[in-house]
């Protein structure tokens, strides 16, 4: 018996030894990239660093600088005549919701099923990261977790597109943002897409149903279509939030609405189309982040042509002006600026390009290339509470890349729409053939 039980030990002891340099040679036989670039965009200090390399190995950037050592293995990329990114971040996306130029927001929920909705995100998710996004925060009308369910099934490989980050149906007053309805189909389609709360409890409540569900961020709405949420409601669903180490964000598009969110210690502020000077020095001194969710001159002429309306090209170039001023206002006070599109139009061009017009936006609006970019990675990285791992291109993080034909510091406008290669996690995940240096 004793020399059986010695014999075990031994097979056993070797089948473990097998497996671990088994599981070795795995690790050592992952796939080795180094990536030869014309130019790098140094989120971290928002710099263009010229002839750089970056060696990847696995799923993490091992190094970056010049004339790095690779081993016969590696695969060398040359992209000597190109500008490298980290991969883009959008923090403000609704992957399952499309809206008709002509139609109403609520037309998702009556007409489209779950199924319809979820297999037409997995088409937006894929052109996400064919325009050089890695990463993405949806923020709500996303159904009744829906979005948790795109994130999921992007994670485990059964469809492809960017890092989601979700945050579940909307918290809300009692209203939403449905407006107009007979009062039985407003409870009932408002009830279908938000998550409405009734006195603190209520909202703590409703955080606690989220955590349940896996979100990553909470969303809430300051005012719905009719109703605020209260000081006492926003502060229950902040403090319940912030105990469960999961950020707020929150819907205000009005200077008057927001002040009760910055009161109760949102973490960040979404659209803010018409906000003072001093709710942006507030917003600064406490370190809230803001997304404005502008677009650019060249969407709003998609928007015109796909809506068969006429329009005048300098009288829409005069609309921009004010928002335009306002982004500029928020970065002179210090405010962190991030970059999301709020992209849900159906403007005759993909999801993925409609989600970069917010980025030619604030280029329109007169920020430089670098600072334009900075919104989307290194800032966006902050918002999602992932700095260090995603929005940078350094040793350890994950890596994801984004190369873009020419020069993207010099030819912003027309680079930005020509992505040549999206890396995500150390592997390929779009390669333009048509697109060369």
């Amino acid at each position: 018996m004793a020399k059986k039980v010695k014999y075990m030990k031994s097979l056993i002891s070797g089948i473990l030894l097998s497996f671990s340099v088994c599981l070795n040679c795995f690790a050592q036989s992952s796939q080795t990239y180094l990536i030869k670039a014309g130019k790098i965009y140094d989120s971290e200090n928002n710099i263009f660093v010229e002839n750089q390399e970056i060696l990847i190995q696995g799923d993490k950037i091992v190094s970056v600088g010049k004339d790095l050592a690779a081993h016969d293995s590696t695969v060398i990329l040359d992209y000597s005549n190109s500008t490298i990114t980290p991969g883009l971040i959008d923090a403000h996306t609704h992957m399952l919701t499309e809206q008709k130029v002509n139609g109403d927001l609520v037309d998702d929920v009556i007409k489209q099923s779950e199924e319809t909705r979820l297999l037409r995100a997995v088409k937006f998710a894929k052109s996400y990261l064919e325009a050089g996004f890695t990463s993405t925060r949806d923020l709500g009308n996303s159904g009744q977790y829906l979005d948790v369910e795109l994130r999921n099934a992007i994670n485990k490989d059964y469809v492809v597109g960017p890092r989601m980050y979700v945050s579940g149906p909307i918290i809300s007053s009692y209203d939403g943002q449905f407006g107009g309805l007979p009062f039985k189909e407003h409870e009932k389609l408002t009830k279908l897409e938000y998550r409405l709360v009734n006195g603190t409890d209520d909202a703590r409540l409703a955080v606690k149903e989220h955590i349940v569900q896996s979100v990553d961020v909470i969303k809430i709405l300051a005012f719905g279509n009719s109703l605020p949420l209260s000081l006492e409601e926003m502060k229950a669903i902040v403090e319940t939030s912030h105990e469960n180490r999961i950020k707020v964000t929150v819907h205000a598009d009005r200077d008057w609405v927001v002040h009760n969110a910055i009161a109760a210690g949102v973490d960040g502020i979404e659209h803010g189309y018409n906000f003072k000077d001093s709710t942006f020095m507030v917003m600064a001194k406490k370190g809230i982040y803001f997304v404005p969710t502008y677009g650019s001159v060249e969407q709003a002429i998609h928007y015109y042509k796909t809506a068969n309306l006429p329009y005048d090209l300098e009288e829409v170039k005069k609309g921009f002006q004010p928002t335009q001023e306002r982004l500029r206002r928020a970065v002179e006070l210090g405010v962190v600026i991030v970059a999301g599109s709020d992209a849900y139009f159906d403007l005759g061009i993909t999801r993925g390009d409609n989600a970069k017009q917010t980025l030619l936006g604030y280029y329109e609006a007169g920020l430089k290339a670098n600072d334009v970019l900075k919104t989307a990675t290194f800032n966006a990285s902050l918002a999602l509470n992932r700095e260090n791992q995603i929005g940078v291109i350094k040793e350890n993080a994950f890596a994801d890349i984004a190369v873009f034909e020419g020069d993207l510091e010099t030819n912003f406008k027309e680079s930005l729409f020509k992505v040549q290669l999206v890396i995500k996690e150390g592997k390929i995940q779009y390669e333009n053939a048509f697109v060369k240096n």
